[in-house]
């Protein structure tokens, strides 16, 4: 088994994947994780952007490696539903374009509710950093 850690964005997870695994079983893991479309993902080692039949054990021979993901921005730069949960209370959602920052989400989040810039925002369990785009953390669950 090897364990792949996925770089690229505010995000960072772990999969572990048979050595014997493709870089298209990765990527699965990848959307499974993350909710990025395979479609939308390309995975480089260093500067060698890997393709979807390679095979990881010919990359890790070792029991860890490291992958960067990027990944392709939705055509037309479309709304994303951002749900809101204030203190365990879900408050509603805002639409917001995957490429704004989170300092803009904070703004319109303070604005409809009310709330004060003292929140702390996260995502998949990782604390948001206001002058990062939404789309470092692969928030594209609901976008259309």
């Amino acid at each position: 088994m090897v364990l792949i850690i996925i770089t690229g964005g505010q995000v960072t997870p772990e999969i572990e994947t048979p050595h014997s695994a493709t870089i298209l079983d990765v990527k699965r893991g990848i959307e499974e994780r993350l909710n990025v479309e395979v479609e939308r993902q390309t995975l480089w080692l260093d500067e060698i952007m890997l393709q979807d039949e390679d095979i990881v054990g010919n990359y890790f021979p070792q029991r860890y490696g490291v992958l960067r993901l990027s990944v392709t921005p939705l055509p037309g730069e479309p709304k994303c539903i951002i749900w809101v949960r204030y203190k365990n209370e879900h408050l509603g959602f805002v639409r917001i374009r995957e490429t704004i920052m989170v300092v803009d989400l904070r703004s319109k989040i303070e604005r409809r509710w009310g709330i004060l810039s003292n929140m702390t925002l996260f995502h998949l369990d990782t604390e948001m950093i206001d002058d990062r785009p939404l789309s470092a953390y692969y928030n594209r669950e609901f976008c259309s």
